[in-house]
C-alpha cells in the first residue's frame, strides 16, 4: 500500500482568489484615486451677475426726417457683487445718461447687426465712466441686450 500525500487543493484556490481580489481592490483603489482630483476640479459655472436697466423709449435722428422710435433695455455682466451693488444704486444716473446717449443714434445704423454691436460699445463706455469722485474699481464684462425695437 502506498501513502501518497494528496495536496489539498482547497488552501491553494482560496489564496489565489484572496491575491485575486486583493489586487482588483488595490488597481480599483488607485484608478479611483486618480480621478477624484480631475473631477473635483471641474466645477459648475457661476451664475452671471447682471444689472438690469429696465427698458427705454427714445426718438432716433433720421436722414429722411421720419418719426422713429427705439424701445431698447440692457443688463449689465459684472464680475463681483460690490460693483452689482453700486451700479444699482446709480440706475438713475445710467438711464439719463443712456437716454442722452440712444437720442443721438441714427434709426438706419442700428438696423444692422454692425450698428447694434457699436450701440453695445458706446453703452459699454458709458457705463464704465465714473459716477462718482472717488469712485471704487468696478468690474463691468459686458452689456446685454434685453429688448431691441426699431420703429
Amino acid at each position: 500500500m502506498s501513502t501518497t500525500r494528496k495536496t489539498p487543493w482547497l488552501p491553494m484556490i482560496l489564496c489565489v482568489v484572496l491575491l485575486a481580489a486583493a489586487s482588483i481592490a488595490g488597481t480599483w483603489y488607485y484608478v479611483t484615486r486618480l480621478q477624484a482630483p480631475a473631477q473635483a476640479a471641474v466645477e459648475p459655472p457661476a451664475a452671471p451677475q447682471l444689472v438690469n436697466i429696465a427698458p427705454l423709449t427714445v426718438n432716433l435722428q433720421n436722414p429722411q426726417h421720419e418719426q422713429r422710435l427705439l424701445y431698447v433695455g440692457f443688463a449689465i455682466s459684472v464680475g463681483d457683487k460690490a460693483t452689482q451693488a453700486f451700479l444699482q444704486s446709480y440706475v438713475p444716473q445710467i438711464r439719463s445718461q443712456l437716454f442722452k446717449l440712444l437720442g443721438e443714434q441714427d434709426s438706419t445704423a442700428l438696423m444692422t447687426s454692425q450698428g447694434k454691436s457699436a450701440l453695445a460699445a458706446k453703452v459699454l463706455e458709458l457705463v464704465k465712466r465714473p459716477l462718482t469722485t472717488p469712485q471704487p474699481e468696478l468690474s463691468i464684462l459686458d452689456v446685454l441686450y434685453t429688448d431691441f425695437i426699431v420703429q
